[in-house]
């Protein structure tokens, strides 16, 4: 059906937290229906130059209104490519600058789409994502022709090369294996989203769904969340995105977990009522195998906390999601196969342990993930655990530990994702990987724990012998101990060299408590970003 009332947009753009300009540029012209992001490249600021020319030249031409939408996009990014490279041969400090480009066009309800390099346009509609665009690079042609994973293609070290961008040699609109140009007709309840590699880098696709999703319409708020989880998750790369999106894009609001209902007096039509029940009740009883398929076919559910996240976890089943809403809540959470537990706003839940033991507990979980919370212990009771898994395997992402005794336990054949992370503060270790566990330990910080007294200072991971944690990424420093004890002979060094240790190298970071053999290892190869 085709969108005739006006488009909704926002726009944002953030430098991130590694890098110390922004060499991204967006631009949206909504009276005319152009939108675009620009990711520059190129070192001494060069890729802000290339940026700022393509904005220049694809807002000249794409307002004057001649030729198909196509012609139209095709001639903008060949003129914009062109400039760039006439710019390039200006300076000797801007040879080889470049950038990589998304344009969507927007007219009589028909999206036209042209785009070079990694950035990406999504396609949203109520609970769907649907990436348009395909990476001009060998990981993402590999993540879109599913040999591996979103998740695989994310932690690939070659995710940032690319073998198509805008300005390094010459070319027309109509080169080969230059300008990807997609079109479709908009939805009446969808939305697009175009955005950087800074936010697909970090945050999986699903996730972007959610962001947007919960906070449309007022989608300002969404993509500043996306940003603050992109820049929580490491914000490695500048990060920006532009959001568009049909008056008629409203996503289900979440269904609210029933409140149990007072008792009331008993009405004086009680016999009848019986009696009608008894009825009912043998109709139901007859039809409760018929019903059970209905609703397990129905699909996924979101729950709303009402009071209590134990009690809406109650009532979730695998593919639900529960959320909580803004408070401070003392209890047990113990999560459940195949739900994602996740906090309504960001940085807004508190969970506190009842009486000193884990706040958090998973135990025999293949799947399931909590999202969002800040795990946080009574001064006067510190919590055994802010987290403790057992023979369990969710994925745990922008949650906070602080305050606990030990941050996260893991034990058993345990193998979860923690990302995003923080886990800081803690009496004495911040992770603790009990043997025979392999969790991925990513793009976290683990800091400041083990200083509790009494007591021996902690490190901030600690690994028990047959534990073979995978770390990458992290940020562990200022910890009462070594930024990481291993016991035992079952390590790898590699997996242990991608981490930011305070200035400290990953040998002399990583401390081998029982000092077992030495192990030879060949070099570490390092792959420049933007090069094979």
């Amino acid at each position: 059906m085709a969108v005739r009332a006006r488009l909704l947009s926002a726009a944002a753009s953030d430098m991130g937290r590694r890098r110390t300009n922004n060499e991204d540029r967006y631009y949206v012209d909504a009276e005319r229906g152009i939108f675009a992001v620009i990711d520059g490249v190129g070192g001494h600021a060069a890729g802000e130059h290339a940026a700022a020319a393509a904005v220049d030249v694809l807002k000249e031409r794409l307002e004057r209104p001649t030729g198909t939408p196509e012609d139209r996009i095709r001639e903008a990014i060949a003129l914009a490519n062109n400039e760039i490279y006439r710019l390039a041969r200006s300076r000797p400090e801007w040879t080889g600058m470049a950038c990589v480009l998304t344009v969507a066009l927007i007219e009589e309800d028909v999206v036209t789409v042209g785009h070079v390099g990694d950035s990406r346009l999504y396609l949203l509609q109520p609970g769907v994502i649907r990436k348009i665009t395909h990476d001009h690079s060998p990981v993402g042609e590999r993540e879109d022709k599913g040999d591996i994973s979103e998740a695989d293609a994310m932690r690939h070290p070659r995710r940032n090369e690319i073998y198509r961008d805008v300005g390094t040699g010459e070319r027309s609109p109509d080169d080969p294996s230059f300008i990807e140009i997609a079109s479709f007709g908009m939805p009446a309840d969808a939305a697009i989203l175009l955005c950087s590699d800074g936010l697909t880098d970090l945050i999986g696709s699903a996730e972007i769904r959610a962001g947007v999703e919960r906070y449309a319409p007022d989608y300002e708020a969404a993509i500043h969340a996306l940003i603050d989880a992109a820049n929580h998750a490491g914000g490695k790369d500048n990060i920006t995105i532009v959001v568009v999106a049909a008056p008629g894009y409203k996503p289900q609001a979440p269904e609210v977990a029933p409140v149990k209902e007072k008792r009331g007096k008993t009405p004086l039509i009680w016999p009848y009522a019986l009696v009608g029940g008894l009825l009912l009740g043998t109709v139901l009883g007859l039809s409760i195998p018929y019903l059970r398929g209905q609703f397990s076919a129905a699909g996924p559910r979101t729950l709303v906390a009402a009071g209590s996240i134990g009690a809406a976890l109650s009532q979730a089943h695998s593919g639900d999601t529960v959320l909580i809403p803004q408070g401070k809540y003392k209890e047990r959470v113990q999560l459940r196969e195949g739900v994602t537990l996740r906090a309504q706003q960001p940085n807004s839940v508190t969970l506190i342990s009842p009486d000193g033991g884990p706040a958090v507990t998973a135990r025999n979980l293949q799947t399931g993930s909590v999202e969002g919370i800040w795990i946080q212990s009574d001064l006067n009771a510190p919590a055994s655990a802010g987290i403790e898994l057992i023979d369990s395997s969710p994925t745990i992402s922008y949650v906070r530990v602080t305050g606990a005794q030990t941050g996260i336990v893991l034990k058993g054949a345990s193998a979860p994702l923690l990302s995003s992370s923080q886990i800081a503060n803690n009496l004495g270790t911040g992770i603790e990987v009990g043997a025979n566990s392999k969790p991925r330990i990513e793009n976290n910080q683990i800091a400041a724990n083990g200083n509790g007294k009494p007591g021996e200072p902690k490190p901030g991971i600690e690994v028990q012998d047959t534990g073979h944690p995978v770390l990458k990424d992290n940020s562990i420093s200022d910890n009462g101990a070594d930024p990481v004890w291993v016991h035992g002979h079952a390590w790898q060094p590699a997996d242990f060299q991608e981490n930011f240790f305070g200035g400290l190298s990953a040998k002399k970071a990583v401390r081998l408590v029982d000092e077992p053999a030495p192990v030879t290892t060949k070099p570490a190869l390092t792959t420049k970003k933007g090069r094979p």
